[in-house]
């Protein structure tokens, strides 16, 4: 075979082009296969020439963005950053456009942040944001610059959701949606199915799935059938959140048939860990061993380290049920070690708050486990019972610093209803759970300090102020997750729910989906912003209340859990 010239003629461009558009529509329509393929043919027909570089970055993008839908993150990766070093290629080249090139690169970055958020490279990823962000703010305004703020937008919206920074994703969603509203309507089922994963997260289910339904509709009209997909499995995890199996199995069936189809590896694992949690619902343990082990061979397998840590809480559940408590406490440690590697803390201290759910649930046993019941003391278990003082101890060492970090997350959200349903549905089970321990481990002053720890009230910020509008709604279930139930609910842990783009101009009207932007703005709206409680002396030598507890709870998950300043208690 002879060697191509350099310079290709008008056909091979033609037939490169031709190939990419292919892709694109393979990709469109979910075919993710041949859509990966016609890139392939692309990327490898423009290596061929010095002078298709352009054409080469965008089939190595395509051809990466379809990788990372398909549930191979690394392989995304590695392309992706073969474009980018590709981008500086071209950027050299004196006949080319610089605002080409500047296009490219933030297209090429806002994919690639995505994929590093599905392997769990947080910081990593919001630092290619953020330059994508500097890139499109000096960038001429265009159709081309707005897509792109959307992409950073939703991909910067899907990081504050997996570390649960639940008001800034509320104000990056929101913005996402007006900004879409503005310029790509049909885009709108990216930032409506966020902001229904960030309301299911923060407590306020019925929203969300008001949320979520406008997402579908939304995915209806531009004719995104992943997306479409993708936003009904999400509905199916508030049915079977919610206690509606019946109406979560059919579309969790349909939404897998699909996924395994067009071969969307991270989505089908998805699809497998639900359909685990339905058979441990319904009392199906092995059923559910199953899919859930498949489930994290399969994040596995893609490099999604975070998603398959979920995996194994859940499974840990089922591992905990059949009484294979080893087993159960070494998913628990595998999952820990994942979350705590991507630097999220909140989800280390769900999964210690769920782990000593399970302790406690371990500790009391079968009924005639420590003999027949007797009266019960002033702090301990009932008389004539002696649980395991190692596994009680180890229980109250997790339950309380895990409910002291869960319940500071209510002072980081928007408005009064937020922190008061996450209180509700959140802190209150967590804090129920450390109470019910330290009582049971005759631990008198840990109780004493927690009953004045949760009387020490929620300060004003200096100088907060209320914003005009209406107080969100409340529409919220009672309770938190159920202890020592066969197979009890771990925390919802949810991932990043965003798409890749589609250029088809549908025509939509931009009313379609302004429901969606009200609602956004109404659960956007503020009372009083609140700072942490403060640090409670207990005597005058300077003892704090739960000191131990509050600088354990810091260290290993991070933030902030108590204010600075010190109030007496006396």
């Amino acid at each position: 075979m002879t060697d191509l010239p350099d310079e290709p003629g008008p056909e091979v461009i033609s037939r490169i082009s031709a190939l990419v558009d292919a892709g694109n529509d393979a990709f469109l329509r979910g075919e993710f296969p041949a859509a990966h393929a016609l890139f392939d043919q692309a990327v490898e027909a423009a290596t061929r020439y010095g002078r298709t570089l352009d054409l080469r970055i965008q089939a190595l993008a395509n051809r990466a963005s379809t990788a990372d839908r398909m549930g191979d993150h690394p392989a995304a990766i590695a392309s992706f950053h073969e474009a980018l070093d590709l981008c500086d290629r071209l950027a050299a080249l004196v006949a080319t456009d610089p605002a080409t090139v500047t296009v490219l690169r933030a297209s090429v970055l806002v994919n690639l942040a995505q994929a590093l958020t599905r392997t769990g490279e947080l910081d990593e990823a919001h630092t290619v944001l953020e330059r994508t962000r500097a890139l499109v703010g000096g960038a001429e305004r265009g159709p081309d610059t707005a897509d792109l703020l959307i992409g950073c937008l939703v991909a910067l919206t899907a990081i504050t959701i997996e570390r649960e920074q639940w008001a800034r994703a509320h104000e990056l969603a929101a913005e996402s949606l007006d900004v879409v509203l503005r310029h790509r309507p049909e885009l709108a089922g990216r930032p409506l199915l966020n902001l229904s994963a960030i309301h299911l997260a923060t407590g306020r289910p019925e929203l969300a799935e008001d949320f979520a339904h406008q997402a579908i509709a939304a995915f209806e009209a531009s004719d995104t059938p992943a997306g479409l997909a993708e936003a009904q499995q999400s509905l199916a995890q508030m049915y079977l959140r919610s206690g509606r199996p019946a109406l979560a199995e059919p579309l969790l069936t349909a939404c897998q048939t699909y996924f395994e189809r067009t071969g969307m590896g991270h989505q089908s694992g998805i699809g497998l860990d639900l359909l685990g949690l339905l058979a441990a619902l319904r009392g199906d343990p092995a059923g559910a061993n199953t899919l859930y082990v498949r489930a994290i061979a399969r994040f596995e397998e893609s490099g999604a380290v975070v998603a398959a840590a979920e995996v194994r809480v859940r499974l840990a559940a089922v591992l905990h049920a059949e009484g294979r408590y080893e087993e159960s406490e070494a998913q628990l440690a595998l999952a820990l070690t994942a979350f705590a590697t991507s630097g999220l803390g909140p989800r280390c201290a769900q999964t210690d708050f769920y782990h000593a759910t399970l302790l406690e649930h371990r500790l009391s046993g079968p009924p005639d486990r420590y003999g027949p019941p007797g009266p019960p003391g002033r702090y301990g278990p009932p008389g004539g019972s002696s649980p395991d003082p190692v596994l009680l101890g180890r229980a109250v060492g997790l339950a309380v610093p895990a409910a002291l970090a869960i319940d500071a997350v209510r002072f980081t959200l928007a408005d009064g209803g937020q922190r008061e349903r996450w209180n509700r549905t959140f802190a209150e089970p967590a804090m129920r759970l450390a109470f019910r321990l330290a009582t049971r481990a005759g631990a008198a002053e840990l109780v004493a300090e927690l009953i004045e720890s949760r009387c020490a009230g929620t300060p004003l910020l200096d100088g907060s102020s209320a914003t005009a509008g209406p107080a969100g709604p409340a529409e919220d279930p009672d309770g938190g997750p159920t202890v020592g139930a066969p197979f009890p609910e771990p925390p919802d842990f949810l991932g990043p729910l965003s798409f890749p783009g589609t250029d088809r101009d549908t025509g939509e009207e931009k009313d379609a989906f302004r429901l969606g932007a009200a609602l956004a703005g109404v659960a956007a709206s503020a009372g009083l912003r609140v700072s942490p409680p403060p640090r409670l002396a207990l005597n005058r030598t300077g003892a704090v209340a739960l000191a131990p507890y509050i600088a354990q709870a810091e260290a290993r998950y991070g933030g902030r859990i108590r204010d600075d300043r010190v109030v007496p208690t006396w």
